[in-house]
């Protein structure tokens, strides 16, 4: 049977050792090369086509279903850098995301958050569910949101930033929740205007790679088109 290589590509060297090695299930994604799949190689990645990206996402979750879903949410989480017009914002997280060496998700279920103008920027309220990969040591969050005056976009969040806060069961131990489903709650976040990645559309720009990792996606998580 054909096996993921260290590119991210269908091959023989078996993905399983090196899955099986690994602590963490972002450190599994990054050791299968999916990450840098499909993005262009002047942005850090690959190459290869979304064809390749969807075969082998199908095998990986046949494989490991919990780096599956982490697949899901760190190159979607990627993708929206790729897709943004925000060049600055790109190229300080991109590398970071593609390395592994940070954690990024995308929120499930399309679900916006508020907004309030204070004159000086907005503050963000909301929860969501059912997110996948939050390590506790921090992470990045792909989110849409509707601002005051009723106008939709995507922003990238800091866990670390004041009133962003995870919710697991109390049995929940480090490590575990990055491929379980936990909740976010927002409470007036502070945003900076260098953190937009772009309007309402950009969830149209996600979608070919979203279709390609449906394999991958955790229950209920639907991109918001």
């Amino acid at each position: 049977m054909a096996m993921l290589t260290d590119t991210g590509l269908l091959g023989t060297a078996p993905v399983v050792n090196a899955l099986q090695a690994s602590r963490s299930p972002l450190q599994r994604v990054v050791d299968s090369g999916l990450l840098r799949c499909a993005v262009p190689r002047d942005l850090g990645g690959n190459g290869g086509g979304l064809d390749d990206l969807a075969h082998a996402a199908g095998l990986l979750q046949r494989q490991d279903p919990a780096a599956a879903a982490v697949l899901w949410a760190q190159r979607l989480a990627i993708e929206a850098l790729v897709q943004t017009f925000n060049v600055g914002l790109r190229e300080l997280w991109l590398p970071e995301f593609l390395m592994g060496s940070r954690a990024a998700t995308l929120a499930p279920g399309g679900r916006e958050l508020s907004a309030e103008d204070t004159g000086r920027g907005w503050l963000l309220s909301g929860r969501l569910h059912g997110v996948p990969n939050l390590p506790w040591e921090g992470f990045s969050l792909v989110a849409p949101v509707r601002l005051g005056d009723g106008n939709a976009g995507w922003v990238l969040l800091r866990s670390e930033e004041d009133g962003l806060s995870v919710h697991a069961t109390p049995e929940t131990h480090p490590h575990e929740h990055e491929s379980t489903q936990v909740s976010i709650h927002l409470n007036r976040v502070f945003f900076r205007e260098d953190e937009w990645l772009g309007e309402h559309d950009l969830a149209t720009l996600l979608s070919p790679v979203a279709e390609a990792l449906a394999p991958c996606r955790p229950s209920a998580a639907v991109l918001n088109t």
